[in-house]
């Protein structure tokens, strides 16, 4: 019969460790967690920079699209059909008055306007609202000129001779911490009349 042997094993002397001890390896864990941690903090804080600038501009855009509304029918004011036939007219320009006494309101009129000559662009419950009528209209009354994702704050207008500076604030509904305001000069119409 044959006997396998097998090769003695020697006592005494320690095996070569291969790899990591316990102790290197929690160290390695504890560090890459610091480093991943860092990192995904530094991403989140990236990505809300990121959407809060979104909405900054967004609201920039909802103001701008506003006050160009309010623009262009305010450049309208004091408009008639026939400049030479009104100016020879009694009493003038029957659409001369513009009135901006009223806080947050600006009263004006223009020949052939649509819903009526006379209009009326105001502040009322975080909203701008333009009416037009066929007799001075209600401030604080009309339809909406803004975005339902804004609210509006403050609408200001002060004339100075044939220029209006409309000044508009707001905020986003979805974030109020995130405010503009947004001010431009129109220059209406010098046909004023006497």
């Amino acid at each position: 019969m044959s006997v396998i042997r097998r090769p003695a094993v020697r006592r005494g002397t320690p095996a070569l460790a291969a790899g990591f001890s316990l102790i290197e390896m929690m160290v390695a864990m504890v560090l890459g967690l610091i480093v991943v941690s860092a990192v995904i903090t530094l991403v989140l804080s990236i990505i809300q920079s990121n959407n809060q600038t979104i909405q900054a501009t967004r609201l920039t855009q909802e103001l701008r699209a506003t006050a160009a509304v309010i623009a262009a029918d305010i450049k309208r004011a004091r408009g008639v059909d026939d400049p030479f036939a009104t100016a020879t007219q009694v009493g003038g320009n029957p659409y001369r008055a513009i009135d901006s006494a009223t806080a947050g309101c600006l009263r004006y009129a223009y020949a052939n306007a649509p819903g009526g000559n006379f209009h009326a662009i105001s502040l009322a419950n975080g909203s701008v609202l333009l009416a037009a009528a066929n007799a001075q209209p209600a401030c604080g009354s009309g339809e909406r000129l803004n975005s339902p994702f804004i609210t509006i704050s403050v609408l200001t207008f002060t004339q100075n001779g044939r220029s209006v500076t409309v000044t508009v604030s707001g905020a986003l509904n979805s974030n109020p911490e995130i405010r503009r305001t947004l001010t431009q000069t129109i220059f209406i119409r010098s046909l004023a009349g006497t």
